[in-house]
């Protein structure tokens, strides 16, 4: 009986741990891209100058309201989920052992990040470096269509909705920016 109680503390804390690692680092990763991209944005000048926005201020104010969630997410995943109690700790637990068969073939995990969250970093990335190269039409269109793909299942179904999906979020995006707050967004015709 001894042995089976030291054995659940353990269990427990190397469950904990392994969902740890996907709640901490996929907010962790994408913080060090957001700061990369808030260190970009601000090499494009002050956020206000003469008491008018500039082209950066959309682009720092985003920046920073992203670190904050990101840093409130990471909080969070180190805190764990503390008004779980014991009961539902050892059902989830159960459960868990129950379908570890199934989890391990629906949903392969590298260094505690799942396939999709990968993808959501690498997209994002990608997209980061290839708004400034292509410009804002290009690049949003293929970053929301791949996104849409990753989320959706792929492309074989409903790609007709992703593709009209792509074209409104990046055709609202442009008024957003470059219509009400007047912001020019970098366009693969004015490089």
């Amino acid at each position: 009986m001894s042995s089976e109680r030291s054995l659940k503390p353990s269990s427990h804390r190397s469950s904990r741990r392994a969902s740890l690692s996907g709640e901490f680092f996929v907010p962790a990763a994408l913080s060090v891209i957001t700061l990369i991209y808030l260190v970009s944005a601000i090499q494009l000048g002050p956020p206000m100058k003469d008491g008018n926005m500039t082209a950066s201020f959309f682009p720092i104010a985003t920046a920073i309201l992203m670190l904050v969630a990101l840093i409130v997410a990471m909080v969070h995943a180190l805190r764990g989920k503390t008004e779980r109690s014991e009961k539902e700790t050892a059902e989830k637990e159960t459960a868990a052992d129950a379908e570890s068969g199934d989890e391990e073939s629906a949903g392969r995990q590298y260094i505690g990040l799942s396939a999709g969250a990968i993808g959501v970093i690498v997209l994002t990335a990608g997209y980061l470096l290839a708004f400034d190269l292509i410009g804002y039409f290009v690049a949003t269109f293929v970053y929301v269509l791949l996104l849409s793909g990753l989320f959706g299942g792929g492309f074989r179904e409903k790609w007709a909705t992703k593709l009209i999906a792509a074209i409104v979020i990046t055709a609202a995006g442009y008024l957003l920016f470059e219509v009400v707050f007047q912001v020019r967004l970098p366009t693969l015709w004015s490089q």
